[in-house]
């Protein structure tokens, strides 16, 4: 039904209802009407906020007709007022409780999203120092490589030293070789000279 006719079904205004909408007293539904977008509500919805004098509800008593004799229509007035306004207290504190159900629904979901952010740094810590403990050691046997790399590089330098010397030692002993032999070929030839031009040949030391 439109609110129109729920507020001639419940004795309220149309405003009074649009109230009890803001405020989550009174579910409804936004549809498209005789003349635009209106809300509808049904009659379980009005049962449910009290509103429906067919519910028999304690909230709907107020609102059953009274004879004038019995009560003032001011004081009739008076108490009708009071009780749409605890009515509104009432869906205000329903909306409230809601609310707080959803912030608490929240905080626990960020609760758990806390604690497996925590698992999850836990783990990555744990694996973080096993690979650091891993690359120390795979560090120091590269270090230990190095230094036997380093002392077989100094051996070597050894080596090629000690090949060095020895072939300056042979190029030194050719070379007094090769001297010692010019010599003796010029003694040759200074005898072969002599003996044409019929000189007679120098004593040899000692003689």
């Amino acid at each position: 039904m439109t609110l129109r006719e729920a507020a001639e079904r419940t004795d309220r205004s149309v405003t009074t209802l649009r109230r009890y909408i803001r405020n989550g007293r009174l579910r409804a539904e936004m549809r498209e009407g005789r003349y635009g977008p209106e809300y509808f509500v049904s009659p379980e919805d009005l049962a449910e906020a009290g509103l429906d004098p067919g519910a028999g509800t304690a909230l709907a008593l107020p609102h059953a007709p009274v004879p004038a004799e019995t009560v003032p229509m001011s004081l009739f007035q008076e108490l009708q007022m009071k009780h749409e306004q605890l009515l509104v207290q009432y869906g205000m504190v329903r909306a409230a409780g809601m609310r707080v159900m959803d912030l608490q629904a929240q905080v626990e979901e960020r609760e758990a999203q806390v604690e497996a952010a925590r698992e999850e740094a836990k783990h990555l810590r744990d694996r973080l120092q096993k690979e650091s403990g891993d690359l120390r050691g795979k560090l120091r046997a590269r270090e230990l490589e190095l230094e036997g790399r380093s002392l077989e590089n100094a051996a070597l330098r050894e080596k090629v030293r000690a090949l060095e010397m020895l072939t300056r030692n042979a190029v030194t002993n050719e070379s007094i070789e090769r001297q010692f032999g010019e010599v003796m070929e010029q003694m040759r030839r200074v005898d072969r000279l002599r003996a044409i031009d019929g000189l007679p040949r120098p004593e040899e030391p000692g003689h």
